[in-house]
């Protein structure tokens, strides 16, 4: 029973792992695949034999299938005129977060985007594709994009950026020990060298190129090099070394690189003399070269003809040359279009691009930013009542503190004294009219009249000091000094010192014991405030305050009305706050 349930969970999980790995892709896709990098004509007549049979497969397997097809035509230099089927299969790898073949897929999208000549989105695409590669893995795959982002930066003329590129290829190429690309690599290291004025460096990797092109007996690659060296030289005037890499070159002659080979020879037979050899050159351009090739032609001609007095040659390859300048032009403008075409498009994609991750982004962080207001809005609720708690703790205290200061500054008052005089008659009369068998009430009556007495004695006491110490004050040295400035016609910001002020308060706290403490545990006042008091406190008059602190006579009036409001809690005038220090 036990070797029964063992085989059975066996099974099981034997099935789950089959249901979970990858379907392989048919044998024949494989074979394709294997064949697009060396044969990608043959590549392409299998997948031709494929393509009725592949509409029956799975969704991955005809996803793979188009892949391969782009893949052989981009290999066999097939042009591409259209994105659809690479944005379809690079979307389902997105979709799929396929890592084996997302990679690829973002290169071939670039490859794509780069006949479309849309360079930005073409970027784009070989940048994606070196995020999605595993890090050290696939450097084949690697070495290709950094290579045809450097081609892309060398046709924006941004050389620095196309050489970066190209030595990250190069160091793909090392690893890989790949010799032929490392030998294609180093050509284009050498013409980014040209292009930014290296020309040293630029022979050096150009005849390292050719010494790597000749050991692997590459001929097409050999040619391609020393002609790219012979026309280094023909630029630097060394027309001896550029006629003898040339030749080689000239021996060995393929259809694509004539046009190419002949405007270099053309060029250095003309420059060095030769006229007969840059004639016969000049005209085999016209017979296979390029469009751009021909106008050079075209313009060597007429100048030798200029040059042999034979005005109706030269007008007659003038007009030639001024026939394929028109065309470039035409081309030159048909593809300006086209890039901004193709910009505009990158940027039109871009903006939907952005404004789908603004929405997603405003859906993910809708549930956070409500959540976030809400903490917000309770912890500033909080805060708050706690401020306001604290707040009205702080004036209670404050307003006690208040009553009790004035309530001794009465007690020290002539107010106090009248009223105690009126109290003093009152009981002196309940005296008189007390009955006198009541002898507790008459005793009471005596004794509230001698408290109030000694009351009043004291208040007259310290009101008198009060007079006194004030009349004292008034005739100081710092008063005086006070004065002084006051009535000085130099202008100055500082009338008053810090020795002068602290002067000052010692001498009003010296006078008026406990003034400054008092004052302060009312209202936490600063600098300008309390010299402001300080000068209420010896009657300097507020326009005399306004000169003594550097401020207006209105800023003077608003500060006193602010403190009072700040202090008492309701409003009052700046009167008010005089009358208030003055009886401190």
């Amino acid at each position: 029973m036990k070797t029964n349930t063992r085989f059975i969970l066996l099974t099981c999980l034997l099935l789950c792992f089959y249901a979970c790995d990858r379907k392989p892709y048919p044998q024949s896709l494989i074979i394709a695949d294997s064949l697009a990098s060396i044969q990608p004509d043959s590549a392409i007549a299998l997948l031709k034999t494929l393509e009725d049979n592949i509409k029956t497969e799975s969704e991955s397997t005809q996803m793979y299938y188009r892949l391969l097809c782009i893949k052989a035509n981009d290999k066999a230099y097939i042009r591409h005129t259209s994105d659809s089927l690479i944005l379809l299969v690079l979307h389902y790898y997105i979709e799929k977060r396929d890592e084996r073949h997302l990679p690829e897929a973002y290169y071939y999208a670039g490859r794509v985007y780069r006949d479309l000549e849309d360079a930005p989105q073409a970027l784009d695409y070989f940048e994606k594709a070196i995020e999605t590669l595993p890090e050290d893995a696939n450097y084949r795959l690697r070495s290709k994009i950094y290579s045809q982002m450097g081609t892309l930066f060398l046709y924006q003329k941004t050389y620095d950026e196309a050489l970066k590129m190209f030595r990250k290829a190069q160091k793909c190429n090392i690893i890989l020990k790949d010799s032929i690309s490392m030998a294609f690599n180093l050509r284009d290291i050498a013409y980014s060298y040209r292009c930014i004025d290296q020309y040293d460096s630029s022979l050096y990797c150009f005849q390292k190129a050719f010494d790597i092109a000749k050991l692997q007996k590459k001929h097409s690659l050999i040619t391609i090099v020393q002609s790219q060296i012979s026309s280094l030289c023909i630029e630097l005037g060394k027309y001896d070394l550029a006629r003898q890499t040339l030749q080689p070159a000239l021996d060995s002659l393929d259809i694509r690189s004539k046009s190419g080979i002949f405007s270099i020879a053309s060029e250095l037979s003309h420059k060095t003399g030769h006229i007969d050899s840059a004639i016969y050159y000049y005209k085999e351009i016209l017979k296979c070269g390029t469009i751009y090739a021909k106008q050079a032609a075209h313009k060597g001609l007429a100048e030798i003809a200029i040059d042999c007095n034979n005005p109706q040659d030269a007008l007659l390859h003038l007009r030639q040359y001024i026939q394929c300048t028109d065309s470039i032009h035409k081309i030159t403008d048909t593809e300006t279009v086209r890039h901004l075409n193709s910009l505009y498009n990158y940027q039109v994609r871009e903006k939907e691009n952005n404004q789908l991750k603004a929405e997603n982004e405003k859906k993910q962080i809708l549930i956070i930013y409500i959540f976030s207001i809400g903490l917000l809005t309770l912890s500033l609720s909080f805060a708050y009542l706690q401020y306001n708690r604290r707040k009205r703790l702080q004036l209670s205290i404050q307003l006690k503190q208040l009553q009790q200061l004035q309530k001794e500054q009465y007690k020290k008052s002539a107010l106090f004294i009248e009223e105690n005089k009126r109290n003093i008659k009152e009981l002196k009369y309940k005296l008189q009219q007390a009955d006198q068998t009541n002898k507790v009430l008459r005793d009471q009556l005596k004794e509230q009249i001698e408290l109030t007495l000694c009351a009043n004695k004291q208040a007259e006491i310290k009101l008198a000091r009060r007079k006194q110490a004030s009349t004292i004050l008034l005739k100081s040295e710092i008063y005086n000094h006070i004065q002084k400035q006051l009535h000085t016609t130099k202008i100055s910001k500082n009338l008053l010192s810090n020795n002068n002020w602290k002067e000052l308060e010692d001498a009003i706290n010296n006078t008026y014991e406990g003034f400054t403490e008092n004052l302060r545990k009312l209202y936490d006042l600063n600098e300008h405030e309390y010299h402001v008091c300080l000068l209420i406190k010896i009657n300097i008059s507020p326009i005399d305050i306004a000169k003594l602190t550097m401020h207006s006579k209105e800023a003077i009036t608003s500060n006193r009305r602010r403190l009072y409001e700040k202090v008492f809690g309701k409003k009052g005038t700046p009167k008010d706050w005089d009358s208030f220090i003055l009886s401190l």
